[in-house]
């Protein structure tokens, strides 16, 4: 039974939307500090922007499966979040 997700056998969903369950997960990633615990916080504001980016039908299933190889959140979500913090602040 393989247990990883192989992201060759869903070419058809390459261009459909993001899913929740990934922008969750991409939350948790980017969430996790150095010490290896969570930062709750950070996690919630990450997957909210990436739901925003999917509602706004520019965060495709391929795109949030690429995020997953990254280090760090890219630039242009750092500074939505950002402007969003300081728009309701």
């Amino acid at each position: 039974m393989e247990t990883t997700f192989n992201i060759e056998d869903h070419k058809d969903k390459f261009a459909t939307p993001a899913t929740f369950a990934q922008c969750e997960a991409l939350g948790w990633k980017f969430g996790k500090q150095p010490n290896g615990k969570m930062n709750h916080t950070t996690a919630s504001r990450v997957k909210a922007c990436l739901l925003n980016e999917k509602s706004a039908g520019n965060l495709s299933f391929k795109q949030a499966n690429d995020l997953f190889k990254k280090k760090s959140l890219p630039k242009k979500y750092v500074d939505s979040i950002a402007a969003y913090l300081e728009a309701n602040s």
